[in-house]
């Protein structure tokens, strides 16, 4: 299983480092991920020593200076950036080169030449994955100096020229429904650096939180349902940095109009559509309220300042709830004066993807949104074809619908780019995926319906996506799918077999572990998942963790419930005993009680046995809008997992188990989906004929956060043989959702 041997397991066993004689260097396929568009390799070695320079001008100096501090915390090697001495690395920009496009040539000396400032840190990073390339793997010195001799550190002598084939390669980390802290997201910066991921996709808003500091706005900030605290324009301002100086663009989002659910709680005098029947719209800004655009004009601005560096800029644009909207003033007012009298409340939406859109590009930036506009030839405000659409669900157009009509398209498809919490699929299958490969949402990956382009003309590149994923898991959820996305998208051409990428990319993340983490974990006793299940690092009954790598002269703290580790966290000492699910986070820290490099976590799963009661595979109907394959069946199909649920939208829904016969009933557990915060309100009622039907449990003003222990309803002297569950309201969103319904003799 993948999980078993990556970060979690990296530099698993010492070996002797190599001393006057140097390993001989490999014969068969570099470690380079993503594979090159070309490598020529020429005799002899190249030798590089402690006290050598990299000599980089202008713009390249901090490149360089990241180069030194690369090559020390992965190999040991004391480089000067800049330095005074011979130059032995030489960085520059040739402008006769493609933008992204790269050359290093390993000779008596490294010159690396690209056609921008990204381009050259990706001429680096091949530099860094090239460096270790040699016979009898991965060397683990107890002071880190890897594959160098008492002389330096020696590598083959070779070219590469090389270029991505599509210039999109991104990952994206829902920041607004989760606290991601700035260092994690550095973490998965260097993630993307290493991979030459090009942009890291921040999810800044949504209904639970407005994680972007406006100083125009400042009550958006003040209702943070996240569970973290807001980021100052100091953090933001750092990270995007950080994530520049690393050739990693940061693109932000502001989600509208839906998702806004911030927005209205802070300031409904200005965002709700009030007074609106049956309901309000809780998610959804008022859109055709001229001060509402002026005031979205104005964030989006605050937004561009901060993020100068990206050429993008998304404003989510999907899933909004415009049901009703044309009974308020201000929708009636543009209503008459367009003379809209077919759905009014589309035509309403498109135009104001229009007015986005200007809004946008006066900032000299190109929107991108979440597929979410529907195909509409007669429209009065087509949408406009300058702006770029990641597909992910295929549900309101397909991808070759989109490009029929002219957009521009960036594959997102949640079936294999998805990551949600323990829903990550192997990376053979991102392996195996192709980028004109457009994969719906399923849990299972035989149900999967997969829409497919002619080519890959008029898509922009992919994205991998982390949705409500917890901090913690950040790093783990990518480690998997980024490299594998990244190699199909760099070099689609290059596609080899299976077990040789899973070689080069062992090797890969080996490297990455260094620069991510002082410390190394291993796992034993871990179980195999199906070829068609997800990537969980899963056991039957008991594993067993074991700290292979202490750096020297630092404690390791750890807990186990999920928290951060502190300085007066247990230190670890012995192997721990894993004998139920559980998340470990470790932590490196100094004498002063100081934190070292990066947080260590992983999070095991014990496999359940599957519980048989009197409802399990009993016929299942529900009353409508089940979402996509998360259909009513599976609320009795004994798996208490997040994946295997049904979804319905929007609420109120109900769904209903026949146990084919009267029986007697103790108890009923209803399981809805949980995440730690939301809560659902809901009754439960029972029937012998299905006619006439007893409550036996009222949960319709429930706020207490759903687990995964359920919610147990005791019953007395029942006796029925259809039980239903009417799902009145979900505090996350206008959907209901329920992992299983139990019944029990």
């Amino acid at each position: 299983m993948f999980g078993a041997f990556l970060l979690a397991s990296l530099m698993s066993s010492a070996v002797n480092s190599p001393q006057e004689n140097f390993p001989p260097i490999r014969s068969e396929v570099p470690s380079l991920i993503p594979s090159p568009q070309s490598l020529k390799i020429a005799k002899g070695e190249f030798l590089l020593r402690n006290g050598d320079a990299i000599v980089a001008k202008g713009a390249l100096a901090p490149i360089a200076k990241l180069c030194a501090e690369e090559f020390r915390t992965a190999f040991g090697i004391k480089l000067q950036a800049n330095g005074n001495s011979k130059a032995t690395i030489v960085l520059k920009i040739d402008k006769k080169l493609a933008e992204e496009q790269y050359r290093l040539v390993i000779g008596n000396k490294v010159d690396i030449s690209g056609g921008s400032y990204q381009a050259v840190a990706y001429g680096i990073t091949s530099l860094l994955q090239w460096a270790r390339w040699y016979e009898g793997g991965f060397f683990d010195h107890p002071k880190r100096n890897l594959f160098a001799s008492p002389t330096g550190l020696q590598m083959a002598r070779v070219t590469i020229n090389d270029k991505p084939a599509f210039g999109y390669r991104g990952a994206m980390v829902d920041v607004a429904r989760k606290y991601h802290s700035i260092d994690t997201l550095k973490q998965v910066v260097t993630l993307c650096r290493f991979y030459k991921v090009r942009y890291l996709q921040l999810h800044l808003t949504d209904d639970q939180a407005f994680t972007f500091p406006s100083t125009a706005f400042p009550k958006v900030n003040s209702s943070n349902q996240h569970g973290g605290p807001i980021y100052t324009l100091a953090e933001i301002k750092d990270l995007v940095k950080y994530a520049d100086t690393r050739g990693v663009t940061i693109v932000p989002e502001l989600d509208l109009p839906g998702h806004s659910a911030t927005l209205i709680r802070t300031m409904p005098d200005l965002f709700k559509i009030k007074d609106t029947k049956p309901y309000e719209h809780h998610a959804t800004v008022n859109f055709a309220n001229t001060e509402v655009m002026k005031a979205l004009e104005t964030m989006v601005g605050e937004m561009c300042e901060v993020f100068k560096s990206s050429p993008y800029f998304h404003i989510g644009g999907d899933e909004a709830d415009i049901a009703n909207v044309a009974q308020h003033p201000d929708f009636q007012k543009l209503i008459a004066e367009y003379g809209l009298t077919k759905n009014p409340e589309q035509e309403l939406y498109r135009r104001f993807l229009g007015q986005m859109n200007e809004i946008v590009k006066k900032r000299g930036k190109k929107m991108i949104v979440w597929e979410g506009f529907g195909r509409d030839p007669d429209s009065k405000f087509p949408i406009p074809k300058d702006i770029t659409v990641m597909e992910f669900e295929s549900a309101y157009q397909t991808a070759p619908e989109l490009i029929q009509d002219g957009y521009s398209m960036i594959n997102t498809s949640w079936t294999p780019l998805y990551i949600v919490n323990r829903h990550v699929w192997k990376p053979k299958k991102v392996y195996d995926w192709s980028i004109n490969e457009f994969g719906r949402v399923s849990s299972l990956w035989q149900t999967v319906t997969w829409i497919n382009t002619e080519n890959a003309q008029g898509i922009a590149g992919a994205q991998a996506c982390e949705w409500e994923q917890p901090e913690y898991l950040a790093v783990q959820g990518f480690l998997g799918v980024l490299p594998a996305m990244s190699e199909r998208v760099w070099n689609p051409g290059a596609k080899r077999d299976y077990s040789e990428f899973m070689n080069r990319l062992q090797e890969c993340d080996r490297l990455l572990g260094y620069l991510l983490s002082p410390m190394s974990i291993r796992f034993e006793g871990l179980a195999q998942t199906g070829e068609n299940e997800f990537d969980n690092m899963v056991f039957d009954d008991e594993a067993l963790a074991v700290l292979t790598r202490r750096p020297e002269g630092y404690s390791v703290r750890y807990t186990t419930d999920g928290t951060m580790p502190k300085a007066d966290s247990p230190e670890w000492k012995d192997n721990l005993s894993i004998v139920q699910s559980m998340t470990i986070r470790a932590q490196a820290f100094d004498k002063n009680g100081k934190p070292f490099g990066g947080e260590f976590a992983r999070t095991l799963y014990k496999l359940e046995t599957k519980t048989t009661n009197l409802a399990t595979g009993k016929p299942v109907t529900c009353s409508g809008g089940t979402q996509g394959p998360q259909t009513p069946d599976l609320v009795v199909d004994g798996n208490l997992d997040l994946g295997s649920s049904w979804w319905a939208a929007p609420a109120p829904q109900w769904v209903q188990v026949d146990l084919q016969k009267s029986e007697s009933i103790k108890r009923i557990v209803v399981f809805p989906y949980w995440d730690g915060r939301r809560y659902y309100q809901y009754t439960v009622e029972v029937s012998t004929g299905g006619n006439h039907w007893k409550l036996v449990a009222d949960r319709s003003t429930n706020t207490i956060p759903s687990s995964s222990d359920g919610d147990t309803i005791k019953l007395t002297d029942c006796n029925a043989r259809y039980i239903r569950v009417n799902m009145l309201k979900c505090s996350a969103n206008e959907g209901v959702h329920i992992v299983e319904i139990q019944a029990w003799p």
